[in-house]
């Protein structure tokens, strides 16, 4: 395998990273990268695109379960929302451990890959936590607008408590750093990457009701929320990022 291209991109969700893992896997090869197409320069010469499929996704999810345990399901799940260093690389050395050895390997305290996810996990939720109480609400006349900068995608875990708050009607949410937006118009909400639309991003609350709002509003987003996808079913929190709108 010397000559295969060992640096692989994809569509930027977490069912796209799991079919990446799996070609790495069955090629039995060691990434050099792995990417998001989204980053400037991944549409060069040198990389393996690698298309999202559900089914090979679920195949994935459902035997890090039989193979590994439950725990390192959702450990994949939510270290796949931290934004440390070479997150990907970590992420399939943590999966390919866990297809080798077992359950035990969520434990494995002694190994410096899972010692980095344990700390970005406990990392990412101690910043849900911080950021929950501290989002400001731009009260525009049809909704109420908040933008937030957090260094994790903490998004996805704090969206239930933010679309359970009754003193809010229809609202947004809009983390300008991974230009990911938590959307609720009446009885319908989504959580969607919009960085492949054609609008000016918002630094405020006030410019995400004048920019987003009338985007929402005539419904030029789908505002069914997708929910979880058929590879990450039964995990504890929902979240399907739509970076490329793939399924």
């Amino acid at each position: 395998m010397d000559g295969y291209i060992r640096r692989f991109s994809y569509d930027g969700t977490l069912e796209g990273f799991l079919c990446t893992a799996l070609r790495i896997l069955r090629v039995r090869t060691m990434p050099d990268e792995i990417c998001p197409d989204y980053l400037a320069g991944i549409h060069e010469e040198g990389y393996t695109a690698v298309r999202t499929n559900a089914a090979e996704a679920e195949y994935l999810y459902s035997l890090i379960g039989r193979r590994g345990s439950a725990e390192l399901q959702q450990m994949v799940s939510d270290f796949f929302l931290t934004c440390v260093p070479d997150k990907e690389k970590l992420l399939f050395e943590m999966i390919y451990r866990a297809l080798r050895d077992g359950g035990s390997v969520a434990e494995d305290y002694s190994s410096d890959v899972m010692r980095r996810v344990h700390m970005a996990i406990r990392d990412l939720y101690r910043e849900a936590q911080a950021v929950l109480p501290y989002i400001e609400f731009f009260r525009g006349e049809e909704a109420s607008c908040a933008v937030i900068d957090p260094h994790n995608l903490v998004l996805p875990l704090i969206r239930k408590p933010v679309l359970k708050r009754d003193d809010l009607d229809d609202l947004i949410v809009f983390d300008r750093r991974h230009c990911l937006m938590l959307g609720r118009k009446g009885a319908s909400d989504m959580l969607t990457d919009i960085r492949q639309i054609s609008l000016k991003m918002p630094d405020t609350g006030s410019e995400a009701y004048d920019i987003l709002w009338p985007a929402v509003k005539e419904a030029k987003f789908d505002l069914r929320f997708a929910g979880s996808s058929a590879a990450v079913k039964g995990r504890r929190h929902d979240y399907e990022p739509l970076w490329s709108m793939a399924q």
